[in-house]
């Protein structure tokens, strides 16, 4: 299984590409890191623009590592109106390409998220971050945005992993 998690925004989005390896008679794998960044986003071009640009982006990096499934942070609250509709936006362009790809999409709320990287559901980002990089062994920096879409694929692998021995099927291309 290869997750693609996504922290979308308009003027950066942040990505990220963790393995596992199917689970053989040794137990569970340890999830691999494979590839993260930040796409930068030119905030001087009309939304539309930038839209079409994470699309293309996101599209590129889909293409590149052919990720099993997608996974978004579920939005909950949002103090600026302007602000959730832009990020809304954001995120249509990531359904959008998860259709197109028939590549199944995911959502984990960040209370879920921060517990399964942390162990605590209101942990600050930069513990998130810190673990992260130690689940994943990544010794580089990270943009808080990537690490942000990293955190969503292991918090995916972990629910999928508990999903799977409740009985669900989960199933990958």
């Amino acid at each position: 299984m290869r997750v693609l998690g996504i922290d979308p925004g308009t003027i950066c989005c942040g990505y990220g590409i963790v393995a596992i390896h199917s689970e053989g008679r040794s137990g569970s794998k340890a999830p691999i890191h494979i590839a993260s960044g930040k796409i930068k986003l030119n905030k001087n071009d009309t939304l539309p623009e930038r839209l079409k640009a994470l699309y293309d982006s996101l599209e590129a990096v889909i293409a590149e590592y052919k990720p099993s499934r997608m996974c978004l942070e579920k939005i909950f609250y949002h103090k600026s109106i302007r602000s959730a509709f832009t990020l809304g936006a954001a995120r249509g362009i990531v359904m959008l390409l998860s259709a197109e790809n028939a590549i199944p999409i995911f959502e984990h709320n960040s209370t879920e998220l921060k517990q399964a990287i942390t162990g605590y559901g209101r942990a600050e980002k930069h513990q998130v971050e810190s673990m992260i990089k130690r689940i994943l062994n990544i010794n580089s920096k990270l943009s808080p945005d990537a690490a942000d879409a990293l955190a969503l694929c292991v918090c995916h692998i972990n629910s999928s992993r508990w999903m799977k021995d409740a009985g669900y099927e989960m199933h990958d291309k």
